[in-house]
């Protein structure tokens, strides 16, 4: 059986010395894990479009995509994914708790410095695998991530 395919993207967002991300809780336990703000496309979006809008609906902030850093192959239970993730400029607004991220299932939303990952799971996982400096400035090649099954 073939899944549907989707296509999706995320923001990698920085101000000062840290990252934004969504907390989820797994379906299957209690275990969370930290996610770059983004989500599916819709009919009429493209990358950047569907960035923005996904970084405000989760998250309360308004964001610059600017460069491509990552592509993603994801198997989820409900779709085969390709994500892709790009490096945002933070442009305003306070992170804070939506409804659109209630629906999602997002249980948090925040500002995480380097050392806050440490002992937590994080995807993409090159945020805690690659220099941030050098994911911010744009050196470095579009990275192509392995292919992972997701936990939605």
């Amino acid at each position: 059986m073939s899944l549907p395919r989707r296509i999706s993207a995320g923001g990698l967002v920085f101000k000062g010395d840290a990252v934004l991300l969504v907390r989820y809780r797994a379906i299957d336990s209690d275990e969370t894990y930290l996610v770059g703000p983004g989500g599916g496309l819709e009919d009429e979006e493209n990358i950047v479009q569907a960035i923005i809008r996904e970084t405000k609906e989760e998250t309360g902030v308004t964001v610059r995509p600017l460069r491509v850093v990552a592509i993603e192959d994801l198997l989820s239970m409900r779709h085969k994914m390709i994500k892709v993730w790009m490096v945002c400029e933070f442009i305003e607004g306070e992170v804070r708790k939506t409804g659109d991220a209630d629906r999602e299932g997002i249980i948090a939303a925040a500002w995480f410095t380097r050392d806050q990952l440490a002992g937590e799971v994080v995807f993409p996982s090159l945020l805690v695998e690659r220099a941030w400096e050098q994911l911010r400035s744009g050196t470095g090649e579009v990275e192509i991530l392995p292919s992972r099954k997701a936990r939605y």
